[in-house]
């Protein structure tokens, strides 16, 4: 019996990809805590340099304690010091070449994978499910295709199924993820996600759907089609938009698929015909040909569409990008850039929060939370905090205070 202990680091598909490794590890394999396990598995990710340095000394750190580590995921394709630091590399996280590696590695049986993954948590209703690896980008500051190469989507009856199973187990939500979801299908030729999802949309189940991020470039040739599908009620009113930069040029330099102006008209349909959506969006600042009149231009960006929810990234530059070769700026500038882009961003949420203090919502409870309180999901997709409720359940409550990045409700009858 061999123990084990597999730690996933970057996005949500990444997260879901680890339920697939855990399920073609040899059946000689058992989970155990961290003090206990011989094999630690790290799947990992490249997206940023931080990140791979707290890889890298974790990858140390168990070697020093004498333990076998695996790596996966995307940093052995981008980080060739990986290979030589780890006792097994993977590029990737397919699960027949790990079962069959792990095998050769630990002269174990191979094992025979079937279905696509999907990350459950006993504690949460919620379930993640991947529906295609790679994309049809090629983002000049990307590592990420290094690793997972051209999209390649899952079928649609795979999905399918995993959903109906998810759904059976009792789970109620269920959220999509990928490198982007709107080009799921189109390595085939025309995009698939929308028939998708309807397929999804008419299970009969009582659940929520909670999609992942879709690029503007490519959701934005079916984008009147793809607002129709949120007339069911559940489809959270949730959409995550990463327009990455407020100027042109800039995004011309990173070789994205979108323009600004293209950005803000798909803003501007949301609002005017989703009720109470919640806009999600991505900032890169600090990229090496933005100027301060590009920055300021993405902060008037951010003022005009008022996205709720920002995830910005101070840019870091990656091996074997053509963004590499552009010399990069001070840290102390993105730093600042960053700052005044969070501080932006801090007052937005306020201020959406504030709106809905008093407004009543059928809100799902997702998961415990702290302390005793439970988390549930707006119609929007947005968190509220409550002090009762049983998970899986649809409560009816009030929105009764709120801090910049949550709302605090209270049950009616």
């Amino acid at each position: 019996m061999k123990t084990y202990l597999i730690k996933t680091y970057g996005c949500k598909l990444n997260q879901a990809e680890t339920d697939g490794l855990i399920r073609a590890l040899p059946e000689s394999f058992q989970k155990a805590s961290e003090k206990k396990a011989r094999v630690v598995i790290l799947n990992t990710c490249g997206v940023i340099d931080k990140t791979e340095r707290k890889i890298i000394k974790e990858i140390k750190k168990q070697k020093k304690k004498g333990k076998k580590v695996v790596v996966t995921g995307c940093l052995p394709a981008i980080n060739p010091e990986v290979k030589s630091l780890a006792d097994l590399s993977i590029v990737g996280n397919d699960p027949i070449d790990f079962s069959n590696k792990i095998s050769q590695l630990f002269k174990t049986e191979g094992k025979n994978i079937n279905g696509i993954p999907a990350l459950t948590n006993p504690k949460s209703t919620s379930a993640i499910i991947p529906i295609s690896t790679g994309c049809l980008g090629s983002c000049s500051y990307c590592s990420a295709k290094l690793a997972r190469g051209k999209l390649r989507s899952y079928p649609k009856k795979e999905i399918m199924e995993k959903a109906k199973q998810v759904l059976k187990s009792g789970k109620k939500e269920i959220q999509l993820t990928s490198q982007d979801l709107g080009v799921y299908g189109m390595e085939s030729g025309e995009p698939m996600i929308i028939d998708l999802i309807r397929g999804l949309l008419n299970l009969n189940e009582d659940f929520r759907l909670k999609l992942g991020m879709m690029n503007p470039g490519h959701v934005n040739k079916f984008f009147d089609d793809f607002l129709d599908l949120f007339e069911s009620e559940k489809l959270y009113n949730f959409i995550h938009l990463p327009v990455q930069s407020g100027s042109e040029k800039v995004l011309k330099d990173m070789n994205r698929k979108h323009s600004v102006s293209e950005f803000k008209k798909m803003v501007g349909k949301i609002k005017s015909k989703l009720k109470n959506p919640l806009l999600s969006t991505d900032i890169i600042v600090g990229f090496p040909t933005e100027t301060e009149n590009d920055f300021q231009k993405t902060v008037n960006l951010i003022e005009e569409t008022k996205p709720h929810i920002i995830n910005i990234t101070r840019y870091s530059e990656r091996p074997k990008t053509e963004a590499a070769k552009l010399k990069d700026m001070p840290s102390k500038i993105k730093k600042e850039r960053s700052r005044k882009v969070t501080k932006l961003a801090k007052k937005i949420r306020l201020n959406d929060n504030k709106k809905v203090k008093g407004q009543i919502f059928k809100t799902l409870i997702v998961r415990k939370g702290k302390n005793k309180s439970m988390l549930g999901r707006l119609p929007n997709g947005k968190a509220v905090v409550l002090s009762e409720g049983k998970v899986g359940e649809i409560a009816k409550i009030k929105i009764v205070d709120f801090k910049h990045n949550y709302l605090i409700g209270r049950n009616v009858q």
